[in-house]
């Protein structure tokens, strides 16, 4: 399972990240917190995201005015103008992003966590699963930062299960991995990026994985229609708490 839009409803914690660390590069943007329009915009946009320092970038553009609809569709094309307004390459940002969080998580650790809920019902569920499930935490979040969500929810969940940014992998590279240790098993995949499940279908060798949008994630409706025209079945909560009781076919 992906955390972000899978199992953690993080979106007004990350913005607040991402705004807080665009404070360390751009002047208009030192308040402490975002205001109650950029923050909801931020929101409506953050389907277009993957990962969390492009949350600094969205965040500069959306104080600029640009409509966060419109940067649903046309984010990607405009990252690389504003990555160089902040004069930082990713490498750099990805380390601002990952202190600033820290640094907040340090002063605040209540408001931090209260910004990042798991979604209703996560929590009772992952406490339901024997320890040794074949249940893996794949995201492009830090393992640490995932750690400490889930343990102040009360869920104690295996370290050596989440596979965080700090692994180094990518998701596709994850799952082939996964797929070597269960070699007669079929791995389910449940991401709320279309983009992302589209990418990992199309590497050799991931034929055994089921793919699964997380339709209360981050996503669109547009993307959940797509994803059904792709043969990607649409889940809702219900069906990730059924899923081990269920038969899963790629």
């Amino acid at each position: 399972m992906d955390f972000d839009g899978v199992l953690c409803d993080s979106v007004d914690e990350t913005g607040t990240s991402g705004w807080k660390a665009g404070g360390a590069i751009w002047d208009d943007m030192a308040a402490d917190r975002p205001s109650p329009a950029v923050l909801d915009g931020f929101r409506r946009a953050r389907p277009a995201i993957e990962t969390g320092y492009q949350a600094i970038l969205l965040m500069r553009l959306l104080l600029d005015g640009a409509d966060p609809d419109a940067l649903l569709a046309d984010f990607t094309a405009r990252e690389p103008e504003v990555l160089a307004r902040a004069g930082r390459d990713v490498a750099a940002l990805k380390t601002l992003f990952s202190t600033t969080r820290d640094r907040w998580l340090a002063a605040e650790p209540e408001a931090w966590a209260a910004l990042s809920p798991l979604y209703p019902g996560v929590a009772d569920w992952l406490r339901t699963l024997p320890a040794d499930s074949d249940c893996f935490i794949v995201t492009t979040k830090e393992r640490r930062f995932v750690e400490r969500l889930l343990s102040g929810a009360g869920v104690a969940f295996a370290s050596e299960r989440i596979f965080g940014l700090d692994y180094g992998r990518p998701k596709e590279a994850v799952l082939a991995e996964l797929l070597a240790c269960h070699p007669i098993s079929t791995v389910c995949f449940v991401e709320d990026r279309l983009a992302t499940l589209t990418r990992c279908r199309a590497q050799p060798g991931l034929e055994r994985v089921a793919m699964r949008l997380a339709g209360w994630g981050y996503n669109t409706m547009d993307e959940r229609r797509t994803a059904e025209r792709l043969s990607i079945p649409v889940w809702g909560l219900t069906d990730l708490f059924g899923s081990f009781d269920q038969e899963i076919r790629p």
